[in-house]
């Protein structure tokens, strides 16, 4: 078993038993069962849950709380695992492997001496078959030819994620997602 798969395994089974603690502290505050005949065999920690509104409303704002945090981290874990991706190129001498945040800035560095554009947000999706798809999106300045200005970053790109890493890139779709206007002085 690798140290990822091992580290994979732990944080899994550490979500479920969260899960599963919070499943009952919310079960508790709802009260489908008696405490007492459950967990405790003295009736002040009965009372103590059962007969105080204010400690079951506090128990489901816990378990609640349990719940969105396991959430969260199932959330940031999908998060890292996209982030630690890597395009494997394989060559007669081994692999390499280049990751999704180096094309992202060799795809900036290529947009970067564009002086129609703002500003760029590069999303890299790896492909199965082999290669990469670009989802490009662009703030534009005004009175720019987008197609012309499309069409011009698409070749660039293209040709320039080849030449230096290898890689081919299938699909480069741009999304302007904002065009800045400038006030001209009179």
């Amino acid at each position: 078993m690798s140290k990822k798969s091992f580290n994979n395994s732990i944080f899994y089974l550490f979500l479920v038993v969260i899960i599963f603690f919070s499943g009952i502290i919310f079960s508790l505050s709802l009260r489908p069962f008696s405490l007492e005949s459950l967990l405790f065999k003295t009736n002040y920690y009965y009372n103590l849950i059962y007969f105080n509104l204010f400690n079951q409303i506090i128990l489901g704002l816990i378990a609640v709380l349990i719940i969105v945090l396991a959430i969260y981290l199932i959330w940031r874990k999908g998060q890292f695992d996209k982030e630690d991706l890597s395009v494997v190129q394989r060559t007669s001498f081994g692999e390499i492997k280049i990751s999704t945040n180096s094309i992202k800035h060799l795809t900036l560095k290529v947009i970067k001496g564009m002086g129609e554009i703002k500003e760029a947000r590069p999303e890299i999706n790896i492909l199965k078959m082999g290669g990469i798809n670009i989802d490009l999106h662009l703030s534009v300045k005004q009175d720019v030819n987008i197609p012309e200005l499309s069409e011009k970053i698409q070749r660039k790109l293209k040709e320039y994620i080849l030449e230096t890493s290898g890689i081919e890139t299938k699909e480069i779709k741009i999304h302007i997602d904002k065009i800045f206007y400038e006030d001209k002085e009179k």
